[in-house]
């Protein structure tokens, strides 16, 4: 080998540098720890509604958007919609398939096994998708076939 590739540094590929939102999240463990805490909380409120304490879960001036596009707003239409909820079911049972979670969103994919109202048993696969904001759910989309609650044809 001539000499003067012999002197030369070796030099490595470059490599790019982490984007910043990145480098953040990996300083703060304590972020990816709260995240994870709240998305279980927000298992175990579905699966006992008892638990459910809206300011707890909620930012004050959150949005909340159903599969049938009706929108909630703030922790009054949050209230509504829960209770609109209790109205349309005699009784409901949800399991959890998978729960994701990545950067400042929470996203969970649900089984749901309802009794209506009418005492028609149905299964609603459901996911959804909630935007965290400050520790708490800022915006959340549900992604479901709307039409299973809907009453039968006569």
């Amino acid at each position: 080998m001539p000499a003067s590739r012999k002197s030369r540094p070796h030099r490595k590929a470059a490599v790019p540098a982490e984007p910043a939102h990145k480098k953040a999240a990996l300083k703060t463990p304590t972020a990816a720890r709260a995240l994870d805490a709240l998305a279980r909380k927000i298992v175990r409120v579905t699966l006992d509604p008892s638990k459910f304490v809206i300011p707890e879960l909620y930012a004050q001036d959150c949005e909340s958007l159903e599969a049938t596009g009706d929108v909630s707003h703030g922790h009054e239409g949050i209230q509504k919609k829960f209770e609109h909820y209790e109205q349309m079911q005699k009784g409901s049972r949800w399991k959890v398939r998978n729960v994701f979670v990545r950067k400042s969103v929470i996203c969970i994919e649900w089984d749901a096994d309802i009794t209506l109202k009418d005492g028609r048993m149905v299964k609603m696969p459901e996911v959804a998708v909630h935007e965290i904001n400050g520790g708490k759910i800022a915006r959340e989309r549900f992604y479901y076939n709307p039409m299973v609650l809907m009453p039968p044809r006569t």
